[in-house]
């Protein structure tokens, strides 16, 4: 009688173990599969915009800090231009007459002077450009060649900042040429 009722007992865990066997198994797949998040429609949209073949048809914000060196004169009547970029082709964001005659930016001697710009997309900002000129109404005043900067950073918002440090006491040449450092890879 008990080999009966063990027998029976059996039955019925072998019935309930398979059943559950049989409904895990088609259970399973949906029980362990990863969901994946969903992505905004912006920035599925964003990421796409921001491919390389698409960079130049984009502007994108930028936050550029130049640190003067509390060598510079007080107020600089040079005219500063700033260029700065990438390694590739969409490399350059232009922005004439940063500092001087003219321009709200002073850049006066130990200050950090921030400019908030919008220009062309580029990853990896890993250049930087000062351009200098004496004012172009042909009058020479003193101090035009004088004007130091000590540091440029720059947060373009997707990356770190990355800051270009100069040679200390070093000033710009007035040549028409840019100065700055370039860290850039070269291949």
């Amino acid at each position: 009688m008990k080999r009966k009722k063990v027998s029976k007992i059996m039955k019925t865990l072998t019935l309930i173990l398979t059943f559950s066997v049989i409904v895990l198994s088609h259970a399973t797949p949906t029980l362990l599969t990863r969901i994946k998040p969903q992505m905004k429609q912006s920035s599925a949209l964003d990421d796409a915009q921001l491919q390389p073949q698409n960079l130049d048809k984009l502007n994108c914000n930028y936050r550029v800090a130049i640190k003067t060196s509390c060598l510079s004169p007080l107020i600089t009547n040079d005219r500063i231009t700033l260029l700065f970029g990438n390694a590739t082709r969409y490399e350059t964001v232009y922005v004439e007459n940063v500092g001087g005659p003219n321009s709200k930016t002073r850049l006066e001697p130990c200050k950090t002077d921030v400019l908030d710009l919008e220009g062309p997309c580029g990853y990896n900002i890993c250049k930087v450009l000062i351009y200098r000129s004496r004012p172009h109404n042909g009058v020479r005043r003193p101090n035009d060649d004088r004007w130091i900067v000590e540091s440029v950073t720059i947060d373009d918002y997707r990356k770190p900042p990355i800051t270009f440090y100069y040679k200390p006491n070093y000033i710009i040449p007035d040549d028409g040429f840019g100065y700055g450092p370039n860290y850039c890879h070269r291949d």
